[in-house]
């Protein structure tokens, strides 16, 4: 049980993706659509190192198709290629993937106590002739305190998402870091706000209900931004809310939330734990 390979295949077709522009002051009234399907076919694996620490990586092959969306407004008609890298582009990549963590949680899916460091590297390598060659880092920290045996406890997680690329090369937007959706930033759409590189905080506090209820308090805050130079605290995206989370022992099949963002109320209905 230390060593896992494993070999996958996913084709999806996805016509209706929402893209609002580039950047952290992207406007919700510029929102369009745009086709975004994708071909890859991988390998992985995942070494147990030791107890509380595993290590790993895998090779995939990415085939990108884009195209005009069938929501609305549709991408090309509002963004041109000039200012919106990648709008004209299919790109093919062969991606590699390395990661080390460090996961004391009771388990993935539901916990009350422990922690989970993580760190995964990305190198997105165009097949060909091409301006789309990136690097990417996401570094992610979460942290459950429990108080009074673990009836109540303070939930903490701090991402951040960086992107690198050589002279002449750039990232297409439609694979940028990006936040929104049930997860990052809760109460804005899903790909809401897109950039080179992005940083979430996220607090909740979360007290048993019942047997298999628990409700939480939280608090998002998160931007995205052009350089690395740029994550502040300034121009932060917020979203606070409670919800209810259903869960057995180690999973969370259930959640519903309700979300306050500058652009208003929204309801969240998911079927995993928000981290």
């Amino acid at each position: 049980s230390r060593v896992r390979v494993e070999l996958r295949a996913n084709y999806l077709d996805a016509p209706k993706v929402g893209f609002y522009g580039v950047g952290n002051s992207s406007s919700s009234a510029s929102k369009t659509s745009f086709l975004y399907r994708t071909t890859t076919i991988g390998i992985s694996s995942r070494v147990r190192a030791a107890p509380l620490l595993a290590v790993g990586g895998g090779v995939d092959s990415l085939g990108i198709d884009t195209g005009p969306g069938t929501s609305g407004t549709s991408v090309e008609q509002r963004f041109a290629p000039d200012s919106t890298a990648g709008l004209d582009a299919d790109p093919t990549y062969v991606r590699s993937h390395l990661f080390a963590e460090v996961d004391w949680r009771k388990a993935p899916g539901y916990t009350r106590s422990g922690g989970l460091y993580r760190l995964d590297w990305y190198d997105y390598r165009q097949t060909g002739a091409g301006p789309y060659d990136f690097r990417r880092v996401d570094a992610g920290v979460q942290q459950f305190l429990p108080l009074l045996r673990e009836n109540w406890v303070i939930a903490l997680r701090a991402l951040a998402s960086v992107t690198d690329t050589k002279a002449g090369d750039t990232v297409p937007y439609f694979l940028m870091p990006d936040l929104g959706g049930s997860r990052a930033l809760r109460g804005y759409t899903s790909w809401r706000f897109r950039d080179r590189n992005r940083m979430l905080l996220t607090g909740e506090y979360r007290w048993t209900a019942g047997a298999f209820v628990d409700m939480a308090l939280f608090l998002d805050a998160g931007k995205v931004a052009a350089r690395r130079s740029e994550f502040d605290l300034k121009g932060l995206k917020t979203s606070y809310g409670i919800g209810a989370r259903f869960h057995t022992p180690t999973a969370t099949p259930l959640r519903l939330e309700v979300a306050r963002t500058a652009n208003g109320t929204s309801l969240v209905l998911a079927f995993s734990p928000s981290f």
